[in-house]
């Protein structure tokens, strides 16, 4: 063998090792997580099995940012670029975040509870005024100012109003409602509403007991102070008061 000959041996030698490494790269970075992902990934491991997840969910969800790491870090992409910090994430994991439909329905319970109590409040202070000063109307109105009916009649007149702004809010998919569907929307409502409180008068005795009107004022005192904590604690805008 020449001396040419043995020189090139080492260097297509080298040159085949470049290429077998070259050849390998992509697979060994498409499997491995750089040490930075592997160790945000480690600590995302910590953080769940602290939580109350089942060990399929914990599971699922490391398999599934696994995979999207992988995917993305070949772009430069981070872990804490894509889900934040390790905190964030968890509390995202264990408490996501409700999809429209969802939230839609969550605020129209809390928007029929503040209206519910707000309607109760207002039963409270009137019929506690009026049993407070002891006027005629009091006793002809026994079954009316009755506990049970004025907590039936709040709870309807709550789920309904709430439904009416929901029904009177500008729909999302730019939809409008005539100003006639609205009217007569407002008008069935008050006179389903009215329906109720009728009903409910009628009921008297143990099962509607009166209460004395400074029982009736106290309540709604409280009641005043948990629908003040309610609006504050939800940010309830849609509410008649």
């Amino acid at each position: 063998m020449s001396e040419s000959e043995t020189s090139k041996t080492p260097r297509n030698a080298a040159a085949g090792a470049k290429q077998a490494q070259a050849a390998e790269r992509p697979v060994h970075e498409a499997t491995e997580l750089t040490k930075r992902n592997a160790e945000y990934m480690r600590q995302m491991r910590k953080s769940l099995d602290a939580t109350a997840l089942s060990g399929e969910k914990k599971t699922a969800v490391l398999n599934e940012m696994t995979s999207t790491l992988l995917a993305e870090q070949g772009r430069g992409t981070t872990a804490r670029q894509l889900y934040g910090t390790v905190q964030e994430r968890t509390e995202e994991i264990v408490n996501p975040k409700k999809t429209p439909v969802e939230r839609q329905k969550a605020n129209y319970w809390v928007t029929a509870l503040d209206n519910g109590l707000m309607l109760f409040m207002i039963f409270c202070l009137m019929y506690g005024i009026m049993g407070f000063i002891g006027t005629n109307a009091t006793k002809n109105s026994a079954g009316a100012n009755g506990i049970t009916a004025i907590l039936i009649t709040s709870a309807i007149g709550g789920l309904g109003v709430a439904k009416l702004f929901e029904y009177l809010m500008p729909a999302k998919d730019g939809k409008k409602v005539s100003l006639w569907k609205k009217i007569a929307w407002s008008v069935l409502a008050i006179i389903v509403w009215m329906l109720v409180f009728t009903t409910m008068s009628m009921i008297q005795g143990p099962l509607n007991p009166v209460l004395p009107g400074i029982a009736y004022l106290i309540i709604a005192v409280v009641v005043f102070f948990a629908r003040m904590w309610l609006k504050r604690r939800f940010n309830i805008t849609t509410s008649m008061f």
